[in-house]
């Protein structure tokens, strides 16, 4: 692992902060660092994973209480699945930020190979 960032920190620290705010410092790191390749994956990684847990709880809450409108059947499942991409989404942001504050180049299946290949 390259000893150098062009954001000034330690590489394990900036890939730990890849994943603190989820995508968003994702995408921070990964617009601001243009040198560590380890960064720059971690970084990738969380913007690619994260966002799209995000986005696909945010459309199984959305789609549960829109379902009210038509029949209340859907509405308790689709509420479930809703939760269960929230609690999915922390336990990976919890393993990959500790993954990545021990320098290790985990790979989430399908998000870390498309991270590896983007950056």
């Amino acid at each position: 692992m390259d000893d150098k960032t062009s954001v000034g920190l330690d590489p394990r620290v900036a890939a730990a902060l890849a994943y603190l705010g989820w995508w968003v410092t994702g995408l921070i790191i990964l617009a601001a660092e243009r040198r560590n390749r380890f960064v720059r994956f971690h970084a990738m990684q969380s913007t690619l994973a994260l966002g799209v847990l995000s986005i696909g709880g945010l459309a199984l809450w959305l789609a549960s209480f829109a379902s009210l409108v038509v029949t209340g059947w859907a509405f308790l499942p689709l509420m479930g699945l809703a939760q269960l991409a929230w609690v999915a989404g922390v336990i990976v942001w919890a393993i990959c930020l500790y993954q990545a504050a021990n320098g290790r180049w985990f790979k989430l299946p399908v998000f870390g190979d498309l991270a590896e290949r983007r950056v």
